[in-house]
Parts: C-alpha cells; structure tokens; sequence
C-alpha cells in the first residue's frame, strides 16, 4: 500500500475537530461525481494527484451549504493506485448523505468522474482494495463494502464502480479485502477497538500472536479475568480489552472512554507493570521518561511532562506555531503546543490517522525516541 498522508499532500488543517468514531459498519465507495480528465491516468500525470486531492478539499471547504469542516472523505485513492488520506482513521466522514450514515460508514473515494474518466484503472481498484483494509485494520471498520447509493438517493459511484462494489470489490486478481469485524459494531463510544504497537507487535482489538496470549494469562495470575468466558488464547478481543481495563484502573490510571488512559488498550508503561518487560524487539535503552498519561496534557494546564514534550517538538523542527519570536519550552500545554504535536503527528505515518495535537503513548514515544 502506497499511503501519502495529510501532510504529504499538503493538507489545510480542519475548520475545528472531528468527530471521533470508534468503529464503523464498512466502507462505502464513492466517486467525484464530477468531470475528471482521462489525462490523470496517464503514467506520467501521478505529480499531479495531490493536487487534485487539494482541489477537491479547496472545493468542500468552500461549499456554504453543506459547510463542510475538512475534505468529506475518508481516504481518496488515484488513477495509479495511490491512497490518500482524507479525514483519515477514526475521525467521522461527511460524506455518506446524513449524520446516521456517516456514523455508519467511512468513505473512500475514487478519482473518476461522471464524464472524463469514468471506468476505474487496475490500479485504482488495488488502491481502492488497500484502502479497505487500511480503515479495517486501523480504524476498527467492518466488513461491509458498499456503494454511496445504497441507503441514499444517488447515482454515485457511478455504475462501472458500483457493478465492482457488488461483485466483491476484489482485486484485479481476484483477491478480497482482508481483515474486519464480521458483525456490525457500535460506531462511536463503547469499549476501544482500536490498536496500538509497542515494541513491533500489535496490541488492542484483532491483533493476533502469541504475545496477546501473554498478556491473558498475566491478567488472569494477577486476579484480572473475570470478562474471559473461553480463553485466553492469541485473540484479542473485547474480553481482553475490558479485562486490560480492569487493570490499568487498579494501576490508578482514570477514563475508560476509547483513546483514555484506561480504556483497555496497553500503553508501554501499563504492559510493563503487567508483564515485568516488554515483549517484541530489543531496544537499546534510550532513556525516554514513561508515558505521564493522556491527563498531564490538558489545554491551559500546567504539567512538567510538557517541558519534555516541547523538548522533543524542538528537537524534531515542530515548533512553527508560537506566541513570541521563537517556540519555548514550558510546562504550560497550550493551543501552540497541541497545534505543534498535530503538525508531528501529522507528518508521522502511523499517528496521521488521529492527529489531533494530543500526546498518546505511541507519540509520545515517537517523538522522544
């Protein structure tokens, strides 16, 4: 998969945040729905696909009636089979038609028009595929694949690609999406599906090994199992989560609301007082500070984690929002700061599907490594 983020396609930041979802139905596929030059497909014209993704987020930002807050699609994916990330994982599409639909679905769409190009290239439906499975696996999205007018009064996305939706929406080699939920799941609030990597391997909702068995039985020995009906066994599921959850609240750690510090989903500081060491890859000791958890960066609060932060923002040339001459390191985490974290974010593959400016574990980590 070949994935260019907001900042690779020079994005313009949201009117204001986004709403998030946890998890959705599917994905719906959708097109321009507008004239689109056959030229984009031309070998020689993918430098001129970021472009377009910009023109097409310059279009929705301008649209007084719909009053979008940012690009109203989830990823939007080229003639050349490139993805490009829209609102991105775990952020609620505007494009489906209404606010229910929306919740229920992200939105991926196609570079091809109504008139122009209209017939998908073999590796726009690769891209398309890749897509998919980039909102399943990092974004908590089922396996449902559907067209924009199925549930709503449209012609999008144009018959060629909805024929390819209702046919299974394979690859040109017959290959499937792969990953998903295999039931519908809530699409906001509720228990955390999302995952996290520490060390090299996956931890949170579907991520599979022998290490997610490790953790179970390490919560199970230390009184902690009580949601496991079978188990457990190399699955996570929503059983560990809650279980994990249980856990960090003893550790003192508050919020079990998706994406807090409590939400079932091990950070490393979490997984190392469980486990005793951290599983996965050896890393040279670096000296990064624990995560202090989400509560030490609070906007217009003061916590001595911030000074580390901005350390970090500084040392990695993330300090273009400031009040005075330059960017100074303080305790105080304000809108500078988080607008500062997002620009990483942002810039930083596995964080730009949730850059929303707030420190987490991961970039925490990231950013002091």
């Amino acid at each position: 998969m070949e994935l260019v983020t907001r900042a690779g396609w020079g994005a313009r930041p949201s009117r204001y945040d986004l709403a998030y979802i946890a998890s959705t139905h599917g994905t719906k596929i959708h097109y321009e729905g507008a004239y689109v030059p056959k030229s984009l497909a031309d070998p020689g014209a993918h430098g001129s696909c970021a472009g377009h993704v910009r023109d097409i987020q310059a279009s929705h930002l301008a649209n007084t009636k719909e009053n979008y807050s940012d690009i109203a699609y989830s990823a939007m994916v080229c003639p050349h089979g490139t993805v490009y990330e829209g609102r991105g994982l775990h952020r609620q599409t505007g494009a489906n038609g209404d606010q229910p639909l929306n919740r229920a679905h992200y939105a991926v769409c196609a570079m091809l028009g109504s008139s122009g190009l209209v017939v998908p290239t073999d590796a726009m439906l690769d891209g398309l595929v890749d897509a998919i499975g980039w909102l399943r696996n990092g974004g908590g999205a089922g396996k449902e694949v559907l067209g924009h007018r199925d549930g709503y009064a449209t012609a999008c996305p144009g018959d060629p690609l909805y024929a390819w939706v209702q046919a299974g929406a394979k690859r040109p080699d017959g290959t499937a999406p792969q990953g998903g939920t295999s039931t519908p799941v809530p699409s906001s609030g509720g228990i955390a599906r999302y995952q996290v990597v520490i060390n090299g391997l996956s931890y949170g909702y579907g991520a599979e090994g022998a290490h997610v068995a490790e953790v179970g039985k390490a919560l199970v020995k230390a009184g902690f199992g009580k949601h496991y009906q079978v188990g457990p066994d190399e699955n996570w599921t929503d059983a560990d989560t809650r279980n994990f959850s249980d856990f960090q609240r003893s550790l003192g750690f508050t919020g079990t609301a998706p994406h807090q510090d409590a939400d079932g989903v091990p950070g490393p500081v979490s997984l190392q007082r469980l486990l005793g060491h951290l599983p996965g890859k050896t890393v040279k000791a670096s000296g990064m500070p624990p995560f202090p958890g989400r509560s030490a960066f609070v906007l217009g609060k003061s916590n001595p984690a911030v000074v580390t932060l901005d350390n970090g923002l500084i040392r990695k040339g993330y300090a273009r929002h400031h009040a005075g001459a330059k960017y100074q390191p303080g305790p105080l985490f304000t809108t500078y700061t988080r607008n500062n974290v997002r620009d990483f974010q942002r810039a930083t593959p596995a964080l730009a599907g949730d850059a929303d400016g707030y420190p987490g574990p991961l970039t925490w980590q990231l950013l002091l490594s």
